[in-house]
């Protein structure tokens, strides 16, 4: 038998929820804004010729510390407590209250008070629409495939085609210039004309290849799509749930004849 929840527990938590989720939101807003390098990678190589030197700046591997889908998919985690703890509260204080069925996307989602809906109108318009809003977006005008290495294995992760190419540079080559008027019997001698020759030679073959576990632009524009079908959904049940005759409370009046 499961145990039953008491609201006093709800409430003593919800401060520390509520403090937890605004800080993990923050957060994640804040990597997606401004640590877009945890979610892309590269693997450059570089291999000199014979009579060259090798040049390091052109070798290097970075991995992809994360994905998106990673990233939202721990949002989504430990950010359930959360949701369960203060919509709960909500439901609680607002039972027998008005009501009204919430329709996503044709979809009923069930009955819920005015109270949790509120609630959930307040964070669909903060914390979630500046983390969608902020997700990182790979460069759509390079072509991405599914990634082939083998330690990115199960992971969201995508790759482009390996560039290749080869290094040059030029060689410069001085030369005397053969004097078509000279001859051996002349009585004097001119000074050798002396000029140069530049030549492209190559130094070594390089490799790049760049990998990414940001979403696409597609995906995050259907992502706030949703979220706005939901935001609608949400008002049109506050609506509903509004619709409803007034019970006059004489709270108020009674304060105000005991105080004055």
């Amino acid at each position: 038998m499961a145990k039953v929840k008491k609201l006093s527990v709800l409430l003593g938590l919800r401060e520390k929820v509520e403090s937890t989720f605004k800080n993990m939101s923050d957060d994640m807003f804040e990597k997606f804004k401004n640590k877009g390098g945890l979610f892309r990678g590269q693997r450059k190589t570089f291999v000199a010729f014979d009579g060259f030197i090798d040049d390091e700046t052109k070798k290097g591997y970075t991995a992809v510390a994360s994905t998106v889908a990673e990233q939202l998919e721990w949002f989504k985690t430990h950010s359930a407590d959360f949701f369960r703890t203060v919509l709960s509260i909500e439901r609680t204080n607002a039972y027998g209250a008005v009501k009204a069925n919430l329709i996503v996307d044709g979809e009923d989602w069930g009955e819920y008070s005015s109270l949790e809906l509120l609630r959930l109108k307040s964070i669909l318009d903060s914390a979630l629409r500046k983390i969608i809003g902020q997700l990182p977006v790979r460069n759509e005008a390079v072509r991405w495939f599914p990634t082939t290495e083998d330690f990115y294995t199960g992971r969201s992760i995508l790759e482009t085609e390996l560039l290749q190419g080869r290094t040059k540079t030029s060689v410069k080559e001085s030369y005397i210039i053969t004097d078509p008027h000279y001859t051996p019997d002349a009585k004097t001698s001119r000074p050798p004309q002396v000029a140069d020759k530049t030549t492209q030679v190559e130094t070594g073959k390089y490799t790049v290849q760049d990998f990414s576990g940001e979403t696409s632009i597609r995906e995050r524009a259907e992502m706030l799509v949703k979220l706005d079908t939901v935001y609608k959904a949400v008002v049109e049940a506050l609506e509903n749930a509004n619709d409803a005759e007034v019970i006059e409370s004489d709270l108020g009046d009674k304060l105000l004849n005991y105080l004055f």
